[in-house]
């Protein structure tokens, strides 16, 4: 489980770490494959949801919470894949909910440009790739119990 720990908190740090740079204007770079940017997301996925500025800082403070409170007395019965998948959810929501009280909004930095999709490209953060892989390491891990017994 401390490794699961370490790997989640290295995460954490480097999502936090990008997202100051890219507030400073210290990160940037563009390539064919990706782009380092700055975009302040208001909003949820694709900014929807802009209009309700005080459900958005407090809304998923409470689901994080709630999560919390349900997955966190399961993290030591689990296999490893599944414990870093829970800590990755948690910890991804976290760097983003602290980025919504403290700033109003999250901070993006991460966008892969497609020359098919030049208008609204999606720019993402590293805590949004922890939320999403930390729910498919969570679900193969539980399916991989699940086989297991």
């Amino acid at each position: 489980m401390y490794i699961a720990i370490a790997i989640a908190a290295a995460l954490l740090g480097a999502d936090r770490v990008l997202k100051y740079l890219s507030r400073t204007g210290k990160l940037r770079l563009e390539s064919k494959y990706l782009r380092l940017t700055h975009l302040e997301n208001h909003g949820f996925f694709l900014g929807l949801g802009q209009k309700h500025e005080k459900l958005l800082r407090w809304l998923p403070m409470g689901v994080w919470l709630l999560a919390a409170v349900c997955l966190l007395p399961e993290l030591g019965k689990r296999i490893f894949s599944a414990q870093l998948g829970i800590l990755l959810v948690l910890l991804g929501g976290l760097s983003n909910q602290f980025d919504r009280l403290r700033r109003g909004s999250v901070t993006d930095y991460l966008q892969f440009p497609h020359r098919r999709v030049k208008k609204r490209a999606l720019v993402w953060n590293l805590a949004d790739f922890m939320l999403i892989g930390g729910v498919v390491l969570t679900v193969l891990g539980l399916v991989r119990e699940l086989f297991k017994k």
